[in-house]
């Protein structure tokens, strides 16, 4: 009733308006009086809309600010910890449990956790870590083209974040995927994204991967590949999948249909499928403070940087649609910290690099650059320039001095960091019928995680 332009509207249908607005034969002007009423009620609708509550964002237990991690109260934040990644169903892993790493030796899997309980947050908490690098893997989340991510798996997410919260840890959640996809014997991008990218090579021999030394699972190996053609489990399923997903897995990444796979997810069509799954990601973990940062994809295995790079601005657009202030992880090829700088990018995506208040930049170490400290160097330049931390998510927590070396040297840069891994996360691992582990046949029944592309060394009590 208040409203200024609802009143001065009024105020001009009034009766000695109309009487002015006579015609020669005394009729009013009813189709202006009816135009200036429609106009009125469509004035007031639009001042006084029907407003829904939205819950507000939680206020994270750490964000980025002004080019720095800090906590809840502000103040500046070093994290360390662990990686805690499941490469199968059911994707995250349960919180139940009262062991540290609880062991299961009735099935025979004496080394690998089945859960992460509040005694594995208390005991990495113990050792003087702060964060957890959760996987969160398409596959298992958004089961369909478009559509809502899985209701169980926002279960254990939701279940995982609240424990964390508890105890006292931060979560940053990995896109996590390695060989791509489910359809090329990895884990990340689901089947059913597959079978929209490389439609006609679902099932068939992954080019060009040579015989085996058995002369089997080779470009010629029709039969083989053609085992559980577009099952969601293929890359468990599948025998041939099984001999390429373990031992030197990363020959899988360069298939040329991984490569198309990957052309087809940073092209505009296929990217629309990811912003979508990044959007409702973000959505889901708003409201759990522990939640702190997004990591939009692990070891991207793609070589153009500025599709690369579009694709993390049109993610984190999506994000912030969502959530205002969670931070946003973009990485480089292959996660590796090199001094390439602005190459292959837009000058509009360097300025949106720039001002985005909110992003970091996620890196690891393997060996490339050829030192720990170079590849620190490299990551704190780069992200320095464009005005954000860096931090190391990945990086081998083994080998003597390997890890700690890594660790050290992200430490000394005042750079965060987090080991692989806390556990392998293999099912099934020791096979009773005496295979090489990892090679078992499926059983049924429970499962916690897939024994592929680098499942083991896990290590629930790294520290340096």
């Amino acid at each position: 009733q208040g409203d200024p332009l609802v009143l001065r509207l009024r105020r001009v249908v009034t009766p000695a308006a109309t009487k002015s607005m006579m015609m020669p034969h005394g009729r009013p002007l009813v189709f202006l009086q009816a135009l200036l009423a429609l106009l009125l009620v469509q004035v007031h609708v639009h001042a006084h809309p029907i407003v829904h509550d939205e819950p507000e964002s939680a206020t994270r237990d750490a964000m980025v600010d002004s080019g720095e991690w800090v906590d809840v109260r502000g103040s500046p934040v070093i994290m360390t910890g662990t990686n805690v990644v499941f490469k199968g169903a059911p994707w995250i892993p349960s919180v139940s449990g009262d062991a540290i790493c609880a062991l299961t030796l009735e099935t025979g899997n004496e080394t690998s956790c089945q859960t992460f309980n509040a005694l594995d947050a208390q005991h990495i908490v113990g050792l003087g870590y702060n964060l957890v690098r959760l996987g969160v893997t398409w596959a298992g989340a958004q089961l369909e083209e478009s559509g809502e991510l899985d209701s169980a798996w926002l279960d254990r997410l939701h279940a995982f974040l609240d424990l964390a919260h508890e105890q006292g840890l931060y979560v940053l959640l990995d896109l996590h995927q390695d060989a791509v996809g489910t359809a090329t014997c990895g884990e990340g991008v689901p089947m059913w994204f597959s079978q929209l990218a490389v439609p006609d090579d679902i099932g068939e021999p992954i080019w060009p991967l040579p015989d085996l030394a058995d002369g089997t699972c080779g470009r010629n190996d029709t039969d083989g590949w053609a085992q559980y053609r577009g099952d969601v489990d293929y890359n468990i399923r599948n025998e041939c999948c099984r001999k390429r997903n373990q031992g030197p897995w990363g020959d899988l990444i360069t298939t040329t249909q991984a490569q198309k796979t990957m052309a087809f997810l940073f092209s505009l069509e296929g990217r629309a499928h990811y912003v979508d799954f990044v959007g409702k990601l973000a959505a889901a973990v708003d409201q759990y403070p522990a939640a702190i940062g997004i990591e939009l994809m692990n070891e991207p295995p793609f070589y153009l940087r500025g599709m690369m790079y579009e694709t993390w601005q049109a993610c984190t657009e999506a994000i912030r649609a969502q959530s205002p202030t969670i931070a946003v992880g973009i990485s480089d090829p292959g996660n590796a910290a090199l001094p390439i700088g602005d190459l292959d990018l837009r000058s509009s995506t360097v300025e949106w690099l720039e001002s985005e208040p909110h992003l970091f930049y996620c890196f690891h170490w393997y060996g490339t650059p050829n030192t720990p400290t170079a590849a620190v160097d490299n990551a704190v330049k780069l992200a320095s320039k464009w005005g954000m931390p860096a931090l190391l998510t990945e990086f081998g927590g083994y080998g003597g001095s390997y890890g700690c070396d890594t660790q050290n040297a992200a430490a000394a840069a005042g750079v965060g960091s987090a080991y692989w891994h806390y556990s392998d996360y293999c099912w099934p691992k020791h096979c009773p019928d005496g295979s090489p582990d990892g090679y078992c046949p499926l059983p049924e029944g429970d499962r916690w995680g897939a024994c592929i592309t680098g499942w083991g060394s896990g290590n629930n009590s790294f520290t340096c």
